[in-house]
């Protein structure tokens, strides 16, 4: 597999493509990337669901991971994915309304686009 690319000697970005580790919905998938700069979740059945965890390779100390609802967008729906913990191996997004700010749920088969970058 290639290298991913490093600054200051630390990962930035990874070459490892990351995973769904829990939440987003039924049968959620990580349907295309490059590593994690740039990647595709597609949230699956959504039902309830209002986060999801994506699996991510070690970083020194977490992940900032950025990510738009792209079907939301396209659909003028007001409601935006954003990053809401980190860990060295995870970041957990939530999907919320931009008018209040509170969780709501994925609609299903909501496209997600992230890029994520290790610090």
């Amino acid at each position: 597999a290639a290298a991913g690319f490093k600054l200051n000697g630390s990962e930035l970005i990874s070459s490892a493509n990351p995973t769904i580790s829990s939440g987003f919905g039924t049968s959620a998938s990580i349907v295309s990337g490059n590593g994690t700069a740039a990647f595709t979740i597609n949230v699956g059945s959504a039902g309830k669901a209002t986060r999801g965890v994506i699996g991510l390779p070690v970083a020194a100390h977490g992940w900032t991971c950025w990510t738009n609802n792209i079907t939301a967008a396209k659909g003028h729906r007001p409601e935006n994915p954003r990053q809401i913990l980190s860990t060295a191996t995870s970041a957990t997004i939530e999907n919320q309304s931009t008018l209040t700010g509170a969780a709501i749920a994925w609609g299903n088969s909501d496209l997600l686009q992230v890029s994520c970058f290790a610090y």
